[in-house]
């Protein structure tokens, strides 16, 4: 498996911790230049970040975001009534631009690893970090952890069973293509179904974001995407052919599709003590 660093170059075989210098990088650069353009869009809340403030009161909460990037979150989180927002991440670059950003609204930004986080917490959220952890079993483990009694522990990751991902990931097990930029996993429901029972913690689980899984915004995610996934896999594959492939989805596959509760791109999941 390779992943890109921030200059465009390759590095085989990342862990979480090669991650951090690419992260780096990408945080002073500005997460839109980046793999974030279809998630960040302008003006509009992601689908993730409502549908996870939907899931809680969050009023007079004590809340941990264990990889909190820029900030955003925890800003929203603090803004929907937390009584006390921490947000963590080993990027220095994220903290940094994060405490520039939301250091009036009252939250805390610290930069530190998830396995290095200790206290206790009503509620600890996780998005798009489990992905990018070389055991992601342990880190929920650890995150359970930090929960007080009767805590919640909210967790997001992208999601494959939809018609982007069944293509993306065609591309990974046949060819070894190396189909995004940072993930050592690539996960399913079905990951955190078994891991809920091996946490002995109830779950529910949701995904949004349909039309990236399959609609309008995977077409035009697949016009960026696929041109640099065949150059970084070395493959004999030419505009014309991706070109050819994409109107095929558009006029053949696409009209068929149905929105089923796993079809979302980004899985939502919201563990809690039985």
């Amino acid at each position: 498996m390779f992943s890109p660093l921030c200059n465009g170059t390759l590095a085989a075989m990342p862990t979480n911790n090669t991650l951090q210098k690419f992260y780096n990088c990408v945080y002073k650069k500005g997460e839109r230049t980046h793999y974030t353009q279809f998630r960040l869009q302008k003006g509009d809340m992601p689908e993730e970040f409502r549908a996870v403030l939907g899931l809680l009161p969050w009023e007079g909460k004590e809340v941990l975001d264990a990889g909190c990037g820029t900030g955003d979150m925890c800003a929203l989180i603090a803004a929907a009534g937390a009584a006390h927002v921490t947000g963590i991440d080993y990027a220095e670059s994220a903290i940094t631009e994060a405490k520039k950003k939301y250091g009036e609204t009252g939250a805390i930004f610290l930069q530190k690893s998830i396995d290095e986080m200790e206290g206790e917490f009503d509620a600890v959220i996780s998005l798009g970090t489990l992905e990018h952890m070389d055991d992601p079993l342990r880190t929920l483990r650890h995150l359970k952890g930090l929960l007080k009694p009767g805590g919640s522990l909210i967790v997001t990751c992208p999601n494959w069973l939809n018609l982007r991902g069944y293509v993306l990931q065609t591309l990974w097990h046949l060819f070894r293509a190396p189909i995004t930029l940072a993930d050592l996993h690539y996960l399913t429901p079905g990951d955190f179904e078994e891991w809920g029972k091996q946490l002995g913690m109830r779950l529910e689980w949701s995904t949004v974001d349909s039309d990236w899984g399959q609609g309008k915004k995977m077409v035009e995610d697949f016009k960026r995407r696929l041109p640099n996934v065949a150059r970084d896999a070395h493959m004999a594959v030419t505009q014309e052919q991706i070109d050819g492939f994409i109107r095929w989805l558009e006029q053949r596959a696409l009209p068929f599709q149905k929105e089923e509760k796993q079809s979302g791109a980004v899985g939502v999941y919201h563990f809690r003590m039985i």
